[in-house]
């Protein structure tokens, strides 16, 4: 059976939020051709963004409205339940009251963005034409300064690789 409840962290809504939307994009690049337009590159995927909005409504709405409000100021990451998914990571990226705040009444927008699973790297980066310092640590999964330390002195430009080039990735 499915589950019919949204959670975050420690807080789990009284009641479903009336709005709840998932967000898919994709990195996507254009590349203009000369004398024949542009090409679109595909360059991975993002986070699911979800936001979504809901209401307090009773005598516990404040009370409910301050244990959101203290989840979204706790930061990091958490994992994020949503009726009939498969829970994620997410970050709690926004938080919105919609209206005066009222003791029994409290209308609010939030939104979340999935982290996604970084993938296992292979500890080889092979160079390809055009690679630069930043393009190699992009596709390896690292950061220029990280993929710098694990090769000393094996790049000598960071602007231009050589193609073929095999760079230790940490």
């Amino acid at each position: 059976m499915k589950q019919l409840f949204m959670a975050y962290k420690d807080f789990t809504w009284p009641r479903l939020p009336d709005s709840l939307q998932m967000q898919n994009q994709k990195y996507v690049d254009v590349l203009p051709q000369p004398e024949s337009g542009e090409t679109l590159q595909e360059l991975g995927q993002h986070g699911r963004v979800v936001s979504g909005s809901g209401v307090f409504v009773g005598e516990e709405a404040e009370q409910e409205w301050e244990a959101l409000c203290a989840c979204y100021a706790g930061g990091g990451s958490g994992t994020l339940y949503l009726p009939g998914r498969k829970p994620v990571q997410a970050i709690f990226a926004e938080l919105s009251l919609q209206q005066p705040l009222r003791r029994t009444y409290i209308v609010y927008r939030f939104l979340f963005q999935e982290l996604l699973p970084q993938a296992k790297q292979p500890g080889v980066y092979t160079a390809k034409t055009g690679d630069c310092l930043w393009s190699a640590a992009t596709a390896a999964g690292t950061t220029p300064e990280e993929l710098l330390q694990a090769n000393p002195g094996h790049i000598r430009w960071a602007n231009e690789l050589t193609a073929g080039q095999k760079l230790v990735v940490p």
